[in-house]
């Protein structure tokens, strides 16, 4: 009986030292910190795509809107943005070379950046934010790669990033449910 009861005695005295170690872990609020992934850092998210005139072809037409969301470990100063194609020619829409002309940045919040003497800035650690129209020709999958450029204590710094807008033809992006993919295979008869 003396074992018995000295179980008994140890496991309340465990559930008893444990209990606020578990309150402390429960009651907790979860901290939020957010930290560039590296000197400069750009995310782009495709918000939608807009189909303009044309039949489905080479002459479609469109639009991609993608929201650009550059962050910053040091103050960057000058930032510029520029489209491109993936062989790093410029972006061109009707045979013109393609400009997002001067672009409306605002902070993560939501409130509005003018540029300053030294052009759209970020500060040490922050973030800016907008959003381009990028034109679309023809049925196809476009890549549309985004490169960016600023200054660094005068020294120049760049990164870049792309985004995929299907404009009237199937995606041939992967279906994935985590635990199975599925894609298209386009299959050949062979004699």
């Amino acid at each position: 009986m003396t074992t018995h009861r000295i179980k008994h005695a140890w496991s309340r005295t465990a559930a008893a030292l444990a209990m606020p170690a578990l309150a402390a872990v429960a009651l907790a609020q979860p901290a939020y910190a957010t930290e560039a992934k590296g000197d400069l850092s750009l995310q782009l998210r495709l918000v939608e795509i807009g189909a303009g005139n044309g039949r489905v072809g080479p002459s479609m037409t469109g639009v991609a809107r993608i929201e650009v969301f550059v962050e910053a470990f040091r103050a960057t100063k000058d930032i510029q943005l520029s489209v491109l194609r993936p062989d790093g020619s410029v972006w061109t829409a009707k045979g013109n070379r393609f400009t997002t002309g001067r672009l409306a940045w605002s902070d993560p919040g939501g409130e509005p950046q003018e540029p300053g003497a030294d052009g759209t800035t970020i500060p040490d650690r922050g973030a800016i934010r907008t959003t381009i129209v990028v034109p679309l020709e023809g049925a196809d999958i476009h890549e549309i790669v985004v490169s960016l450029t600023g200054l660094v204590d005068g020294n120049p710094i760049a990164t870049e990033g792309v985004v995929r807008a299907v404009l009237g033809v199937p995606d041939d992006k992967p279906v994935d449910d985590g635990i199975y993919a599925n894609f298209s295979l386009k299959v050949k008869e062979v004699k």
